[in-house]
């Protein structure tokens, strides 16, 4: 009789936790308001590109290959029309969180390093938001993947929408 009592106790302990588990996870889960990246646009250089809230513009980008790694340094400005949302975080205007060096099917490493206009190494948010632009961006992806690669290398910005993200990419070659 006492072993049926503890047996149907730690059932009942069991299945609390479960139905407090379940529960708990459609209250964290139910407010999903990105849905990832939905499509991918590709612009040209030295043209304006208008999105969701941005405007930016690409002003010049060397690659450069090395024996180790390959490595791009990108200028750009950036003018932001709008409610900045990077980084999966509202009214988050960090920008620089949302560019890659996207190798497809590879590695796509986020930026390394940033430059004012004045060449002075930019630090972390908020001092991006106020530097001087144009911005230079210093990107490196280790020269094996570069190698292994099935597509061309691209510079790829992420623009947050309402719901969802647009992938604005530049081909590098």
């Amino acid at each position: 009789m006492k072993n049926k009592k503890i047996l149907w106790s730690i059932f009942l302990a069991i299945f609390a936790l479960i139905i407090v588990g379940y529960l708990r996870y459609q209250q964290v889960n139910s407010n999903l308001t990105q849905s990832g990246v939905t499509e991918e646009k590709f612009f040209q250089q030295k043209k304006v590109v208008h999105a969701y809230h941005v405007n930016f513009i690409i002003h010049q980008v060397k690659l450069i290959k090395s024996k180790n790694e390959v490595s791009a340094r990108v200028q750009l400005s950036l003018h932001q029309t709008g409610t900045p949302n990077y980084g999966m975080k509202k009214n988050y205007a960090n920008y620089i969180e949302n560019f890659y060096l996207n190798n497809p099917y590879g590695l796509s490493n986020p930026v390394d390093t940033c430059y004012d206009r004045n060449n002075h190494l930019v630090g972390p948010y908020p001092a991006i938001v106020h530097a001087k632009q144009p911005v230079t961006l210093h990107f490196s992806i280790p020269r094996n993947s570069y190698d292994k690669r099935t597509k061309k290398l691209r510079i790829s910005f992420l623009v947050p929408t309402k719901k969802h993200y647009v992938k604005y990419s530049l081909l590098l070659e």
